[in-house]
């Protein structure tokens, strides 16, 4: 497959197709992450992972999986198991032919369409991860190539200390113990926070900035202006210290928000930004934080060479 991307999500990085992208996520119970990737038409990528508290069995793993699939793969005119594959996957190719109406014209049509169920167990348990990959007749991308292009550099993060994060034009890292609280993605603008014990972390990125970053435009003045706008971050006027910094102080009346810093223990603001200018990204990012200390746990990447 000649182009293909990486995707990195909640501790779990694989390789993809370079025309899908992240369409939905969730955190289910049970410690259950779950992911839909798709391309312009479809979904063509469903993946959940869960980190077990005790050690499993592939072979009751599948032989469960056969018991409550039956009613799918009954259906299936054919199967055939997806070959070398790395250590830890399982994965079969199911096809199926269905009888539907042709459209706009009498008569009916045979369609063709196929469907990869693969299992991922980590030799020590660490993690048990399942995929279902959709696949119609005019997709360029094979089952099983497909198939091999996820499990060839599969990886998951355990006890490490930075865990990438990956999607779309943005890729960075976070400490592990940081957990996805929400996002709100735009066109031009991808806001992701995380929350740490009580802290927040609010991170930005920007893209195209040459085309709406204007020669001679004050950049940490539109970044605090930009902050100040947002709902998110509560009970705080951003504005530019003497030293060119983004500054931060308290609103004096603020009920909602002071009460919300109360419950959290979270009384300091840290803001930073920076320009990539190879992505043409600008990225800023806030840190609701306790004690001076927290900001030891910032990476290095999103320092941006300031010393804290």
């Amino acid at each position: 497959m000649s182009e293909t991307k990486r995707i990195a999500w909640d501790g779990v990085s694989f390789d993809i197709p370079a025309n899908w992208e992240l369409a939905v996520y969730k955190f289910l119970k049970k410690g259950v992450t779950r992911v839909e990737i798709e391309d312009e038409v479809a979904v063509r990528l469903e993946a959940e992972w869960v980190r077990p508290k005790r050690k499993l069995q592939m072979d009751h793993i599948l032989a469960r999986y056969e018991r409550r699939s039956k009613k799918l793969t009954s259906l299936a005119d054919d199967r055939k198991p997806i070959k070398q594959l790395p250590d830890g996957w399982v994965a079969t190719h199911y096809t199926f032919a269905e009888t539907l109406p042709k459209r706009n014209k009498r008569g009916l049509m045979v369609v063709k369409h196929s469907l990869v169920t693969a299992f991922y167990l980590d030799p020590d348990s660490k993690l048990f991860c399942f995929v279902l990959l959709h696949f119609l007749p005019e997709d360029k991308e094979k089952p099983a190539e497909t198939t091999r292009l996820v499990a060839a550099n599969f990886r998951h993060y355990v006890g490490e200390p930075l865990v990438p994060w990956q999607l779309y034009d943005i890729a960075f890292e976070l400490p592990q113990d940081f957990h996805l609280e929400n996002t709100l993605f735009d066109i031009g603008r991808k806001l992701m926070i995380f929350r740490w014990g009580g802290r927040r972390f609010y991170l930005l990125h920007f893209s195209c900035t040459d085309m709406f970053l204007k020669e001679g435009m004050n950049i940490p003045e539109w970044v605090a202006a930009h902050l100040n706008d947002m709902r998110c971050v509560p009970g705080g006027t951003f504005y530019i210290g003497d030293r060119g910094d983004i500054q931060w102080r308290r609103r004096r009346r603020h009920f909602v928000a002071h009460r919300d810093q109360l419950a959290r223990w979270c009384f300091k603001f840290r803001a930073e930004w920076h320009i990539d200018e190879e992505k043409r990204q600008l990225i800023a990012w806030v840190f609701n934080y306790r004690r001076d200390s927290d900001l030891r746990v910032i990476p290095e990447s999103l320092r941006f060479g300031r010393t804290f």
